[in-house]
């Protein structure tokens, strides 16, 4: 095992960052728990939109049922499928701090 004396920091956020992104983690958490079992349309800091029903939440990510995910998603245990694809929805985790909106879906 190789033991490192010292090290160089090449990035460092500061402390207001910091404390911002927290907050705004917190407020999504609690926004996405109140949303549980709830089709949304969840916007993404790189512009990206996505549809599905919460199906749960954690500490740090949301997790969305996606209707017509394709190869996209989280298979536990499983390979992703290939077209034609089966008759289930992919579940896919978004990380918390990487949303900007969220909207409920009648």
């Amino acid at each position: 095992m190789t033991t490192y004396s010292t090290h160089q920091v090449v990035y460092q956020c500061d402390q207001h960052t910091a404390n911002s992104l927290m907050q705004h983690k917190e407020k999504v958490h609690h926004t996405c728990k109140n949303a549980v079992n709830r089709k949304v349309r969840i916007q993404t800091v790189d512009n990206e939109m996505i549809e599905g029903i919460v199906v749960g939440v954690d500490a740090k990510f949301v997790y969305l049922n996606i209707d017509n995910g394709g190869s996209r998603g989280f298979y536990p245990g499983f390979p992703p499928p290939r077209p034609p694809y089966p008759a289930y929805n992919p579940i896919l985790p978004l990380a918390l701090f990487n949303l900007l909106t969220i909207s409920l879906l009648l």
